[in-house]
């Protein structure tokens, strides 16, 4: 595979963000170093358009996002839906939010296509693409706080390139644009259970996902929960495959959110205060996919997991 994710990002980032700051409400910044600092709503206004550029630079322009609506009880209200190609590269490394940096003695979290180069984690390696272009990286953070030259400058040396060509992203979860783009890591949410599972990752020919918007809110905890109900309890995704029947038939059961029987229809608000606001302490099965559909390409079979919780997403729209 000799196409570059980062160069895909980048041009995104050159061509579509650049040069309409003011029309995207966002900002970007030139730190002493070369880093590139784009406020995407962290201090800046930032709404639907950016949130639709930090989606798909950070699936390294391989999916698109599109706006559209859904029903929660008897609102109607703006959802995330998202169409992924090589969705193994998309999600694995480049799109999933796993790469962790121990920046001045706390755990930083980054997303972005830069994980692709060398294969950064543990999800970036589960695949055999390796980004050709290593000059250039796009990374993208969830903060509420611009990132500064001695984070850049850590980051662009862990990844092995010049700050000068390090493209930061940034955006907190309380913005519409913050919103979106957690909201649209519909798919993105899927692709680690299934790795976790042993299912074949690379089987995946195409993905689709789709969940509802509306975290804003100025408290950023109450937003982080919001968001994080919409993916757990109105996240469902569609999955293209080409394996045999009983590969995803083994998996079926243990798949979902709805799984975890004794909290299942808690708000993520309220679990993630009994997790000490620590994403290291959320037990691992109740970061899952809320529903997913297998298509399976060789069989012509379809499968099903999951279901939406439209009470607890209508108690959450509400803020309730």
């Amino acid at each position: 595979m000799d196409f570059s994710i980062n160069q895909r990002a980048l041009a995104l980032v050159v061509e579509e963000i650049l040069p309409h700051q003011e029309q995207l409400q966002v900002r970007a910044h030139t730190l002493a170093n070369g880093a590139t600092v784009i406020d995407m709503g962290v201090e800046e206004k930032a709404g639907w358009r950016a949130g639709k550029l930090f989606t798909e630079s950070c699936l390294g322009g391989l999916g698109r996002l599109n706006f559209t609506t859904m029903w929660i009880g008897a609102h109607l209200v703006p959802a995330a839906t998202v169409t992924v190609d090589r969705p193994a590269v998309a999600e694995l490394s480049c799109h999933d939010a796993i790469y962790v940096m121990d920046y001045q003695g706390v755990r930083t979290t980054f997303s972005g296509p830069f994980r692709a180069i060398g294969g950064m984690d543990a999800y970036a390696r589960a695949t055999p693409y390796r980004d050709p272009c290593t000059s250039r990286a796009v990374a993208h953070l969830q903060t509420t706080e611009l990132p500064g030259e001695e984070m850049t400058t850590q980051l662009a040396g862990e990844i092995g390139v010049d700050p000068s060509g390090l493209y930061l992203l940034a955006a907190r979860t309380g913005t519409l644009a913050g919103a979106v783009q957690v909201c649209a890591r519909n798919v993105e949410q899927t692709f680690p259970t299934l790795l976790d599972r042993g299912f074949d990752t690379d089987c995946v020919a195409q993905a689709s996902g789709s969940a509802p918007i509306f975290g804003v809110a100025a408290d950023e905890y109450a937003a982080y929960g919001r968001v994080n109900d919409c993916l757990i309890y109105g996240q469902e995704t569609n999955l293209w495959v080409d394996c045999t029947d009983e590969a995803i038939e083994r998996i079926l059961p243990e798949l979902t959110f709805d799984k975890n029987r004794d909290v299942y229809g808690t708000s993520f608000e309220e679990l993630f205060a009994r997790s000490g606001h620590n994403w290291a302490q959320v037990p691992r099965d109740w970061d899952a996919p809320c529903k997913i559909n297998f298509h399976n390409l060789r069989t012509g079979h379809a499968f099903s997991s999951g279901r939406l919780g439209y009470d607890t997403l209508e108690r959450s729209f509400l803020g309730i």
